[in-house]
């Protein structure tokens, strides 16, 4: 006897991205930033049952950035159990998390979710859309600096208005490197250094090799943040200092140097 066909078309249903696991659904002007975790779930319905009471489920899914590449390693899997009559009611639930990459740009995300019913050989297809709000770095197609600021201290959130020291304190700074070209694997391989101008035109302080930032990623790193710090001298001249920033693309063979200037009181 073969066995009996769904009574309804099989479904994916009651999607929820959250922000927690079995949480309630993140409100779609909300969305997500970098670093968060996010956390998907949904239900089947319509599912096979064999005369033995037998589900064969199996499911995939994929997220999607806005441009439509892939933001993390699609994931697999199946769900293969015995279904009591009691349970008859029962929707199978599938849960999920992965780690938005806290350099991913803003806009309209999507994890596509292909669902496969062994037993009744059918098929569906879910596309759940959600938010990023990320870090706002400028595009380039060449090797620059975007967002330069000056801090305080080094773990100052606000960078300061006016980027004025005092002599014997420490500059800080922090900036994002964007435009330089990636690798087998995404790779990429920058390096930077900074000299500082005093306010009589000579050259001051200089380290030419000042960090090496190099790594790989399965979801590319269009920009990486950076920052440098200099402690001034007690003696250090009063006036205007200009910071000449020195960056290298070790994979595109390309340099950029751009200046940005802070005084002394």
């Amino acid at each position: 006897m073969a066995a009996p066909k769904a009574k309804t078309p099989l479904s994916i249903v009651n999607t929820v991205m959250a922000q927690y696991e079995d949480g309630p659904r993140l409100p779609a002007d909300l969305g997500y930033g970098g670093g968060d975790l996010a956390f998907f779930s949904f239900e089947i319905s319509g599912y096979q049952k064999s005369e033995k009471e037998h589900i064969h489920l199996t499911w995939s899914w994929r997220c999607l950035d806005p441009s439509g590449v892939l933001l993390v390693e699609p994931a697999e899997g199946k769900l293969e159990t015995d279904v009591s009559p009691e349970d008859k009611d029962w929707l199978p639930k599938v849960r999920q998390n992965f780690e938005i990459p806290f350099y991913a740009p803003s806009g309209a995300y999507h994890v596509q979710i292909s669902l496969h019913d062994v037993l009744a050989n059918a098929d569906a297809t879910a596309d759940v859309p959600y938010l990023v709000r990320g870090h706002r770095v400028e595009p380039s197609d060449t090797l620059t600096v975007r967002n330069f600021r000056f801090f305080r201290s080094e773990d100052d959130s606000q960078p300061m208005e006016v980027a004025a020291y005092r002599p014997g304190e420490s500059v800080w700074a922090r900036f994002d490197i964007i435009g330089y070209k990636l690798g087998p694997g995404n790779v990429f391989d920058v390096q930077y250094g900074l000299s500082v101008i005093r306010p009589d035109g000579k050259p001051g302080f200089s380290q030419p090799e000042a960090a090496t930032l190099k790594d790989k990623s399965f979801y590319p790193r269009r920009y990486t943040p950076a920052a440098l710090s200099l402690t001034l001298p007690a003696d250090v001249a009063k006036g205007e200092h200009t910071i000449v920033l020195t960056v290298r693309d070790n994979i595109g063979n390309q340099t950029s140097e751009t200046q940005y200037k802070f005084s002394v009181e």
